[in-house]
């Protein structure tokens, strides 16, 4: 049975994982993260999400990533690439996808498997986006978001204290 923790304690004890064991993940956790996925808020609830579970071409997604992502990409058992459909949702696909994955992100944490954020879409050109687009064959209108490398944490990673920034620093209350 799978200890389900408190929501608050889930976001505050998240934590990026980039090691991983050499551990298969049962098909219905995949089906229980894509779920999670998938209840994200979206624009008009248009829901224009697509996921692509990589696991036979984990070197050629890695190639494509900078150096210090790769690894993470290459341990995992699976990375979800987070897709959203352009025609769905027009105007606000950055969002709805990247809501998509922070869905992901929790839900795998909440299952005690690591999981790590890399991006794909970037505001100053989508290159890996369509190198991404190439390797998988994925239309025109769905764009590559995310990459979500998954697997059960190598508990022998050594994770720095997350420094948080001082919320009374950033709070404005009817005013700047």
């Amino acid at each position: 049975m799978v200890n389900i923790m408190e929501t608050i304690e889930c976001i505050e004890k998240r934590r990026s994982r980039r090691l991983f064991i050499d551990k298969e993940i049962p098909e219905n956790l995949i089906k229980k993260l894509l779920g999670c996925a998938i209840c994200a808020p979206s624009s008009q609830d248009c829901q224009p999400w697509h996921f692509l579970i990589v696991k036979d071409k984990k070197e050629e997604l890695a190639g494509i990533k900078e150096e210090d992502n790769r690894q993470h990409i290459l341990t995992a058992p699976i990375s979800i690439i987070v897709c959203v459909d352009t025609e769905k949702s027009p105007t606000r696909w950055v969002e709805d996808g990247v809501t998509a994955t922070e869905n992901i992100l929790l839900a795998a944490h909440d299952l005690n498997l690591g999981a790590v954020y890399v991006t794909v879409y970037k505001e100053a050109g989508l290159e890996i986006a369509e190198k991404i687009k190439g390797i998988f064959n994925i239309p025109k209108h769905i764009i590559p978001m995310t990459v979500v490398p998954v697997g059960y944490p190598d508990m022998n990673e050594e994770l720095s204290k997350k420094e948080l920034v001082d919320i009374d620093k950033i709070v404005h209350h009817d005013k700047w």
